[in-house]
């Protein structure tokens, strides 16, 4: 009956010359003016590799289901930057031919779309180019913080990149400790947000057992540690290996110290070859049968490294001149239930729960290191009820659609007027 009476409203609306838009045609204008449009500088991207990468490539790739995003981004071989849709990039490689084409593409782009409302700039590098364009269109500039971008020792840097933050209308930071670091430049409190990254905790879910993995790696039986990441020097893996490895083994001698990464490629600050220092501190200290180097891995391998081992340690240095902004790799372990043991430095009291989802020691601390690795490699009831507790809170906080869903509400306030 209800479906009777609606051709007769209808009618009555054309008869006074009026039309009547459907309920879809409704909702469709609704999302439409819903919808941003943003524009994305960024030097960081993939096909490179790394946190700031993986970051910046889920938060344009939620915020694209319900807005229009346009990425101008670096240089990278058309292999394998293959069906990208609405990403920009210069025909060669080099830092300042990106600027160059970063600014000429970001005023073309903003030339023939005034409905970009946001240029939200990937990391503080890219911040005069971000700065300049949007104040040349009367849009509003947001900044990406990760933390070793806003502390990197060069006089010329600070000056003139740096220099540059106070003066956007907003500063995403991906952790606490990098929001203090941004205030020591000169942001404001008011002009900061901090958000962190995201985590798809679906992926690191697997059918196998831990027993079955190892098997079929050649590591049955053994109590394995997990290292994921590249391998700069403030990621303490050869201390580790001096100071902590060496008392873990003479305590649970069926350990194995997994080293998943390599040394850093296409970095533009970070150049040494640490990975060859870890390898000769794994041979003057005779450890070559206590660790398994897998180097770089597929994402799919780095799934099943997570499930095979019982523990993920984060050993990283307080280092004056390089920072962990947040510490991603912890919430993939807290995604595939895995505690972590890492150093309370930078920003990873944001991404462990001390005594909840891992344990936090101090930076330095070397014997308690290894006692808090050795405790839950004996407890394993105890490591499986951190792990538990990890991937409970990466549920709860730190879903990619619930991170997007906070870029996407700073990006609406300021696009909006709102502070």
């Amino acid at each position: 009956m209800a479906g009777a009476r609606r051709p007769g409203v209808r009618a009555t609306f054309l008869a006074a010359g009026l039309a009547v838009p459907s309920l879809s045609s409704v909702h469709g204008q609704a999302l439409i003016t819903a919808s941003m449009e943003i524009l994305v500088i960024t030097w960081n991207y993939p096909p490179r590799q790394g946190g700031m990468e993986q970051l910046l490539a889920s938060v344009c790739a939620g915020l694209s289901k319900n807005h229009r995003v346009s990425v101008v981004t670096a240089y990278a071989d058309r292999h394998l930057t293959a069906g990208e849709e609405s990403v920009f990039r210069p025909a060669s490689p080099g830092l300042i031919r990106y600027f160059l084409f970063a600014f000429t593409k970001g005023f073309a782009l903003l030339c023939g779309n005034r409905n970009i409302s946001v240029v939200f700039g990937g990391s503080v590098l890219v911040t005069p180019i971000v700065l300049v364009l949007a104040r040349l269109f009367r849009r509003k500039a947001i900044v990406q913080a990760h933390g070793l971008d806003l502390i990197y020792g060069n006089s010329v840097y600070q000056c003139f990149i740096v220099g540059w933050l106070g003066h956007v209308d907003r500063v995403i930071a991906n952790s606490r400790h990098t929001a203090r670091l941004a205030q020591q430049k000169g942001v404001t409190e008011r002009a900061l947000e901090v958000i962190p990254p995201g985590v798809d905790c679906e992926r690191f879910q697997v059918a196998e057992s831990a027993d079955a993995l190892k098997a079929t790696r050649g590591l049955a039986n053994r109590k394995v540690i997990l290292f994921v990441g590249r391998l700069a020097r403030r990621k303490g893996v050869k201390e580790f290996i001096e100071h902590s490895l060496v008392e873990i083994v003479k305590q649970v001698p069926e350990v194995c110290f997994g080293i998943a990464g390599d040394n850093p490629a296409e970095s533009l600050t970070e150049h040494e070859d640490v990975a060859a220092e870890i390898r000769q501190a794994i041979e003057r200290h005779e450890l070559s049968g206590y660790v398994r180097w897998f180097g770089a891995v597929s994402d799919a391998e780095l799934v099943q490294l997570y499930a095979l081992c019982d523990v993920v340690v984060l050993p990283v240095l307080d280092l004056h001149a390089d920072v962990e902004g947040f510490g991603m790799v912890a919430l993939e372990a807290a995604a595939a239930s895995k505690p972590v043991i890492a150093t309370r430095c930078g920003g990873i009291p944001d991404a462990v729960e001390d005594r909840e989802s891992g344990i936090l020691v101090e930076p330095g601390n070397r014997d308690r290191l290894s006692e808090a690795i050795v405790s839950l490699l004996k407890n394993p009831r105890t490591a499986a009820i951190m792990g538990q507790s990890g991937r409970r809170r990466a549920v709860k906080e730190f879903t990619w659609s619930s991170v997007v869903s906070r870029y996407e509400a700073a990006f609406r306030r300021l696009s909006e007027g709102a502070n």
